[in-house]
């Protein structure tokens, strides 16, 4: 990535690895052509709530993505470039921000495409899938999931739950985008921007609207009876669900008022949470056994944490990690064949290797 990179298999690679702008191969193309008809079809279908979200993402974005960035090349330059972190920090910028760039405003587009389109999913496809679902949970488990889940945890460790499943996972999704809009690799760049893309379309938009669903949550006060009163008395009991009651409100007070906000939209199946961290969890694998550790372990955590904060049930995760799965052997088998090629073929230069 820099002159501070390190030696791999007895060849010293260049100071700065030339790489392919994300539009430069035919399969990045048609990346940029899949997010911006994806960004303009919500703007044509939702062109008040897509320009309002727009606008309050943009503040957002413009704060926590620069933060974000800070902190991880502080610690890269620390780990990788310990007597001279502010010009490892420098060079990355310098090399990369025009690669990184275009990335990061897909990501901006995506993200507003995807709220708008979510808030509008109960419009489109009017909330009916939870009984099926609630009940498919129950046959699989034998219990309602959120039982078991907070029948093993103590209330202290809850506090970690909630953290983790908001912050942490935030943190995960935005930090994991950032390094892959800098990194150097061009061919698995590309795979993983193109399973990333799909995953937030098909699972986050076309299967979240076939599929419409409002989750435990929000189960009795849409279907009415006590289904889920039990879950409900057990996060009011808990005195670390705080955010968990304040995001309910808030979801719920935007719903009745139809005003897109940020971060909003009712929508379980799929789980989103955990469609990313899985996808992140695939990624990390091809880094080597630790990082595959931690990636499916915090993946592990998500799932574990939907069902017990009541945001979902857990035949939502299932059908994410099947999904996500299936999205990310798709790219490997048709994208990275056909990104080596062109790389290989304009560049000329070998292609670093994903695994440590």
């Amino acid at each position: 990535m820099s002159e501070h990179t390190g030696q791999r298999g007895g060849n010293r690679r260049p100071a700065a690895i030339l790489d392919l702008d994300i539009a430069t191969t035919r399969s990045g193309w048609l990346l940029v052509a899949l997010c911006l008809t994806y960004a303009l079809t919500a703007l044509c279908l939702q062109p008040d709530r897509y320009l309002h979200l727009a606008q309050s993402y943009a503040e957002p974005f413009a704060f926590f993505l620069p933060t974000l960035l800070a902190a991880g090349l502080g610690v890269a330059g620390l780990a990788f470039a310990r007597h001279t972190p502010t010009r490892f920090i420098l060079d990355i910028l310098g090399q990369r921000w025009l690669t990184a760039a275009p990335v990061i405003l897909l990501f901006f587009l995506g993200v507003t495409a995807f709220t708008t389109l979510k808030v509008a999913i109960p419009d489109t496809v009017p909330f009916y899938a939870d009984r099926a679902l609630a009940e498919l949970d129950l046959r699989l488990h034998g219990v309602d999931p959120w039982t078991w889940t907070h029948s093993v945890v103590p209330e202290p460790v809850s506090a970690v739950i909630f953290a983790g499943y908001g912050y942490g996972w935030l943190v995960q999704w935005f930090g994991t985008v950032l390094f892959v809009a800098f990194w150097n690799n061009p061919v698995s760049r590309l795979r993983y921007l193109w399973a990333f893309a799909l995953t937030t379309i098909l699972c986050g938009t076309v299967l979240a609207t076939l599929l419409s669903s409002t989750g435990p949550m929000f189960h009795d006060q849409f279907y009415g009876g006590d289904r889920f009163v039990g879950l409900r008395t057990a996060l009011a009991q808990n005195s670390y669900a705080a955010s968990v009651h304040v995001y309910a409100d808030y979801l719920l007070a935007a719903y009745q008022s139809g005003r897109p906000e940020l971060g909003g939209g009712i929508s379980a199946m799929p789980s989103m949470h955990v469609a990313i961290a899985t996808l992140n969890a695939l990624f990390l694998a091809g880094f080597g056994r630790r990082w595959a550790i931690a990636g499916w372990s915090f993946a592990t955590f998500i799932l574990f944490s939907s069902v017990y904060t009541g945001w979902h049930y857990a035949v939502d995760g299932y059908l994410s990690i099947l999904v996500v799965s299936l999205l990310w052997y798709v790219t490997g088998r048709f994208v990275l064949p056909q990104a080596s090629r062109d790389t290989i073929s304009e560049v000329g230069l070998a292609i670093p290797d994903q695994a440590a």
